[in-house]
């Protein structure tokens, strides 16, 4: 017996609607992978491996204070979920008590990787610091589940810097924050180096740069040979480093050794937490922060080390807030540092005035420095 025509017909129409079916899904998924693949971005970090992220990422953690200004000021804060433990200011960083802390106050690199699994950030982000070893045991650790990115955060070279900023940009979908910031600062920085470049190398001051002592205030410690960046940040500032051919990165320094150098200039670095009222921006009587740098100075310029410096005799003694120069705002440091070696070449500079839009443009935090602590005393060179 023959079929009737309507069920060949049926069926054809339903093998031909299955068919259509199938290469609609398809297609739909190779547009579907077509569109994730444009979506996604390929980094190469400071180490020179090739990460590649699924899209801009929502979801940030970081650790080290550098990364902290660094996220701010390209509008990419309200993207942080893990974050370094070396903050404290609310105006600076907002809600920063509501993100947890994936790291150890004292050592960045000391990281908790039970939070930071818990977080599941989109993204891990990291300094590249020469001295530090452990880099791959991260890596090993996290990756492929979170992603981790590592930076050259802290080399104040614009070679180097405007492609931290800008991959930071990428990273996070704030590209055009991005560029807006190195607009800024490569106009800060082309204006100190285009005058201390021209300072023959033998004619340049010596300068001893006197870090945080973590035992004790009496502790001297400072950047050797093998802290490139700092070198470079003394170079742009028209400088040479005391300690430049000691075979550390960031260490103590023997006495003796010391007592045998010929030094210019001293710059002492100073922790807010080691002196309350007198920097930072909490700080809020300029003239109670000011009799206490004071006192700081002339205790340093007493001590046995330094009391017959040059540096003492001629009054080239400065201290610095310890923000000044291991956080973006060493652009803001460097244009103190010129200001104090070459105050006729750099009258008409105003540090001050870079430091309030810095914070005011880009960290958007309500300070006027000109009522806060210090982060720079004296401001202008003894002459």
């Amino acid at each position: 017996m023959f079929q009737k025509p309507g069920i060949f017909i049926a069926i054809f129409l339903v093998v031909v609607a299955m068919t259509a079916a199938i290469l609609l899904l398809t297609t739909g998924e190779e547009e579907n992978e077509a569109l994730q693949a444009e979506d996604r971005i390929t980094i190469t970090d400071a180490y020179g491996r090739e990460v590649t992220l699924d899209g801009p990422a929502e979801r940030v953690a970081y650790s080290h204070h550098s990364l902290s200004d660094s996220l701010r000021l390209i509008g990419a804060w309200d993207q942080v979920v893990g974050r370094d433990a070396n903050i404290d200011d609310e105006h600076l960083f907002p809600g920063f008590e509501d993100i947890p802390e994936i790291s150890q106050k004292m050592n960045a690199m000391d990281l908790n990787y039970e939070e930071i699994v818990e977080i599941h950030p989109d993204v891990l982000i990291l300094p590249k610091f020469d001295w530090y070893t452990g880099a791959d045991d991260i890596i090993q650790t996290l990756e492929p589940d979170i992603p981790v990115v590592f930076l050259n955060t802290l080399d104040p070279s614009p070679e180097i810097f405007n492609e931290t900023i800008q991959k930071l940009g990428l990273i996070t979908g704030n590209e055009e924050r991005a560029d807006e910031y190195l607009e800024f600062y490569n106009g800060v920085y082309d204006t100190i180096v285009s005058k201390t470049s021209l300072v023959d190398p033998e004619d340049r001051p010596r300068v001893f740069f006197r870090g945080i002592g973590k035992t004790s205030a009496d502790q001297i410690v400072t950047y050797g040979k093998d802290m490139e960046w700092f070198q470079n940040f003394l170079d742009a500032a028209g400088a040479e480093n005391v300690a430049k051919d000691l075979p550390i990165s960031y260490g103590d320094v023997d006495r003796e050794w010391l007592l045998e150098q010929d030094i210019d200039v001293i710059v002492v670095k100073c922790w807010e937490e080691r002196y309350p009222g007198v920097f930072g921006y909490s700080a809020t009587d300029r003239g109670e922060a000011i009799a206490g740098a004071e006192e700081i100075r002339n205790a340093i310029m007493e001590m046995d080390v330094f009391s017959n410096t040059d540096a003492v005799r001629n009054g080239d003694v400065y201290l610095f807030d310890d923000s000044m120069d291991a956080t973006q705002r060493n652009i803001v440091g460097l244009a103190y540092l010129a200001k104090w070696l070459y105050p006729e070449e750099f009258s008409d500079l105003d540090p001050e005035a870079v430091h309030q839009e810095y914070i005011s443009r880009f960290m958007e935090a309500d300070y006027n420095l000109s009522q806060s602590g210090l982060f720079a005393y004296p401001a202008e060179a003894v002459v």
